[in-house]
């Protein structure tokens, strides 16, 4: 496997984003990740995409780095509350997020993004010591086809 850079967002041309065929493993913890996530098992949600974003080389790779941003996010509002870290998460996410179609990759990726949005107006807006209880209305789902 060769070893690719992690790009930022501003070296990444959005007009050369494409959706790409998933391996048989992939779209196996691809869908694995969906679930987990929708589960709310976010953190392992991020560990199974992190694989395939590992495997992966072209430019559209930088997908999996912003659903691995809101898994950790959302990581960082119900699982292990640090709202400062959960608040960049979603920021970095949807920055990611915005260079996307609608959909991609069989995901609602405008679902996620308000999804993001709202959780992030929420950081904001609530007392840190209730972070967790304040939020879990706002747990999200990841819709995919």
């Amino acid at each position: 496997m060769k070893l690719v850079r992690k790009k930022r967002v501003a070296e990444v041309d959005a007009s050369t984003l494409r959706e790409f065929e998933l391996t048989v493993d992939q779209r196996r913890i691809f869908a694995e990740g969906v679930e987990l996530f929708n589960r709310g098992k976010f953190w392992e949600a991020h560990e199974a995409w992190e694989h395939i974003w590992r495997e992966r080389e072209e430019e559209s790779r930088i997908f999996f780095q912003g659903i691995i941003q809101a898994a950790a996010a959302f990581h960082l509002v119900f699982e292990n509350p640090r709202p400062a870290g959960a608040r960049s998460n979603c920021a970095k996410a949807l920055t990611i997020l915005e260079l996307f179609p609608a959909r991609f990759l069989g995901i609602d990726v405008d679902e996620l993004k308000e999804n993001l949005k709202a959780m992030l107006k929420e950081l904001r807006r609530v007392d840190r010591s209730k972070t967790s209880d304040a939020l879990k209305g706002l747990t999200p789902r990841m819709s995919a086809r």
